[in-house]
């Protein structure tokens, strides 16, 4: 194996032992999953990326979690896959009450034998990604990138939602006003919020790989509530991109 390889291989089960820890450690409290979304949140998003999905197209919800986002998806699109790093996130969003057009698969991104099997089942796919690539160390954002360009393919396009610099500022000013509550404790602990800008985002995707079709800031909006009442609503960034170039080996 060589260096770059192994670096590679050990990146990706750090990656694997957080989420893992992460998930082991739910136990369905209310608030406990603090980013869980809002339906409305997911249907900005959606009026944002709907009409650039293929709908002939399968649908990845990547880094889904307990698949709630996934199974929101499923009410516009025909074939949904809910897809995560952690073996305990995909048991608990396939425990879930699913519809039968969602299914769910454990999958490393950055993982090429597994984007590439991914690909050679499903063919093109349209890929929904929220707060994924923030989440990951800097250095292994470009490996991700290359995963969803073989999952793309020729007809894919990416949706993605990432939490920018002004997100840390955010939850600094909740902290201030709240205190460090026992749920965005643990969120800080174990796995602590990532910041890539709008910029930083499309950097990700070079143009000579992908075209950009937009850009745009919002927020994540989420179903959980502070002390006061107010929903956590986290300032975003999103892009809307497809690949430049036709077959998953471009």
């Amino acid at each position: 194996m060589t260096t770059t390889s192994t670096q590679h291989a050990n990146a990706a089960d750090g990656q694997l032992a957080v989420w893992e820890r992460w998930w082991a450690g739910v136990h369905n409290a209310p608030g406990e999953i603090v980013w869980d979304p809002d339906a409305a949140d997911l249907a900005v998003d959606l009026e944002v990326f709907g009409r650039s999905f293929d709908p002939d197209l399968p649908v990845m919800d990547l880094g889904c979690g307990d698949g709630r986002q996934t199974r929101f998806l499923a009410r516009r699109f025909q074939t949904v896959i809910g897809a995560d790093i952690s073996p305990t996130a995909i048991q608990r969003a396939a425990a879930a009450d699913n519809p039968a057009n969602v299914s769910y698969r454990v999958l490393d991104a950055s993982a090429r034998d597994q984007v590439e099997q991914l690909h050679r089942e499903l063919g093109d796919v349209n890929v929904y990604v929220r707060g994924v690539l923030q989440a990951l160390p800097p250095a292994a954002r470009a490996q991700a990138v290359d995963g969803i360009a073989v999952v793309l393919g020729a007809d894919g396009t990416l949706f993605a939602k990432e939490l920018p610099p002004e997100a840390s500022d955010y939850f600094a000013d909740l902290v201030q006003r709240h205190g460090l509550w026992p749920e965005l404790e643990r969120v800080m602990r174990l796995i602590p919020p990532g910041q890539i800008t709008e910029q930083e985002l499309v950097r990700l995707f070079s143009p000579d790989r992908f075209e950009v079709i937009g850009t745009g800031q919002g927020l994540i909006d989420t179903i959980n509530r502070l002390p006061d009442g107010d929903r956590i609503r986290v300032p975003a960034v999103h892009a809307l991109i497809r690949s430049r170039h036709a077959g998953p080996n471009a």
